[in-house]
């Protein structure tokens, strides 16, 4: 198997990181704050906490793939905006009291969808995650790729199609692969 080089980067990104900091608070007297201080902080947590997600999925980190990394990076973006939704008050206590928790994840997953591109750009944290996937594919990539690739008379419903789509395309978003598939 081959290495994550995505892991390979939050590595060195997580050295730079705390090198940035130690740089920082020596240059400030140990009282850092601005966009250089916050981006190496935002870096650093990322880095952590994807190193610290192994055990999750049950493999170590030397033995992680692009494909392992790339899952733990889309749920700890999925984690952090269900956190940022809550602190930037698009949920409140109040909004979930006396709710089942299926109840609680569908208007969690609503308000995310409602205000996902608020809750990324309002999030440094986010953003440096995003940073790390593959760059999503256009939606015309996509459709070219399966007009080549995919007889639908193999499957019994076009949604079957997805499993080779996404293998094709590691990092794509399922949902916006799901409404290319819907629009065919």
């Amino acid at each position: 198997m081959e290495k994550s080089a995505i892991l390979l980067q939050l590595r060195v990104a997580l050295k730079l990181a705390m090198m940035e900091e130690v740089r920082l608070r020596k240059e400030t007297l140990n009282e850092p704050a601005g966009d250089e201080w916050n981006k190496a902080i935002c870096h650093k947590t990322v880095s952590r906490a994807i190193i610290s997600m192994f055990p999750e999925i049950g493999i170590k980190p030397n033995d992680a793939s692009d494909d392992d990394v790339i899952k733990l990076l889309k749920k700890y973006i999925s984690q952090e905006k269900e956190r940022t939704i809550y602190e930037l008050g698009y949920l409140k206590e109040k909004d979930i009291e006396g709710k089942s928790a299926p109840e609680v994840k569908k208007l969690v997953s609503s308000t995310i969808q409602k205000y996902g591109d608020e809750i990324s750009e309002g999030s440094m944290v986010i953003q440096v995650a995003l940073s790390y996937l593959p760059a999503q594919a256009s939606e015309d990539e996509i459709i070219a790729w399966i007009q080549e690739n995919i007889d639908f008379s193999q499957y019994k419903n076009k949604m079957q199609a997805m499993g080779p789509i996404m293998k094709q395309f590691k990092g794509a978003d399922g949902n916006f692969v799901k409404g290319i598939l819907l629009k065919l």
